[in-house]
């Protein structure tokens, strides 16, 4: 998203302003994957943007996209009056100078509002719900559904430990001190990068989208390996740090609540999406078990997953008493 304007901070709100307007509408993952990208491609781009979200949605304006999508015929001119209106809600923004400011943010139930996180302090997202955090030197962190971090800054390191879960890393650049993240048995330091890391059972699956980090065993011989943008290392509880191996379809667009399949097992395609489920799991046994499926789902909604996977299988849904979905071959 472009503008002709040749002052770059107005084509910054200028474009912050197309993709609030975009992405409350309809969205697929690729449009969130560009999001992303252009979210994390500029340190003003976040903040802006995340200034325009905080004060839009504070106004209460903003009609539900149920509403927006039972209007039909009136379809452009809600649009074009809902981005009128979030220029002049960015206009009041700017003028305020409140995109500069370090508020705290509202966290809304399954939102991906952006918080404060201050020095010495854990952070922890709630089942089915994925939230951005906003660090003191600029960074940001995506938690995961069910995920806690502890982050303990000081004037020598930036230094976070992830307990359990999954996170996103987009690393501030220009602040001297180290960027290291633990987790598990292993220290991962960046420069000025974008990565993810999944822990879970003590195991953590390291993916790196851009820049360069570096990976240190600390209960093993104190070797450690760098990755380069698209390769992923998945490490033990113990032994020696393996070699990274190239796996683009690791780093996912996760933090947008889509995520993609390439011919995965339906086991463990339910288990991805049982993650975000308080209740209502979705179940799968016997042969359906190790049907395989490729394709993109929504893994915070189980229930339209559940019927978009009984359909691509061949399969039908027994609820049971509890809630849980039942896939059963037919």
């Amino acid at each position: 998203m472009a503008s002709s304007n040749s002052d770059p901070l107005e084509q910054i709100r200028a474009q912050a302003v197309a993709w609030l307007a975009r992405l409350r509408g309809p969205t697929s993952a690729a449009d969130h994957a560009e999001f992303e990208d252009w979210y994390c491609a500029d340190p003003r781009h976040a903040d802006i943007y995340d200034a325009l979200l905080d004060n839009w949605d504070a106004t209460g304006r903003i009609p539900p996209a149920s509403d927006r999508d039972n209007r039909g015929s009136r379809g452009s001119a809600t649009r074009s009056a809902l981005i009128g209106l979030l220029a002049a809600s960015l206009i009041a923004v700017i003028g305020a100078g409140f995109w500069l400011e370090k508020a705290d943010f509202q966290n809304k139930p399954g939102s991906q509002q952006v918080a404060w996180l201050h020095p010495e302090q854990r952070r922890e997202t709630a089942q089915g719900h994925i939230e951005t955090i906003r660090l003191p030197d600029g960074s940001r962190v995506t938690l995961d559904t069910a995920s806690r971090i502890d982050l303990a800054y000081s004037g020598t390191e930036r230094r976070i430990r992830l307990i359990s879960g999954r996170a996103r890393f987009a690393v501030a650049h220009g602040d001297p001190r180290p960027f290291i993240v633990t987790a598990g048995a292993q220290d991962v330091v960046a420069h000025g990068t974008l990565f993810d890391i999944f822990l879970q059972d003590e195991k953590a699956a390291i993916a790196l989208i851009e820049g360069r980090i570096e990976v240190r065993r600390t209960d093993h011989d104190g070797t450690s390996r760098f990755l380069a943008p698209g390769e992923v290392m998945r490490v033990e509880r113990s032994g020696p740090l393996p070699r990274p191996e190239q796996d683009r379809s690791a780093a996912q667009d996760w933090p947008s609540g889509m995520q993609r399949f390439t011919d995965a097992s339906l086991e463990t395609v339910a288990a991805a999406c049982n993650r975000y489920a308080a209740h209502g799991r979705i179940i799968v046994t016997g042969a359906l078990a190790s049907k395989r499926f490729s394709g993109t789902l929504d893994v915070r909604d189980t229930r339209a997953a559940a019927q978009l996977l009984a359909s691509a299988m061949g399969a039908r849904i027994e609820v049971a008493a509890d809630g849980a979905m039942h896939l059963t071959e037919r």
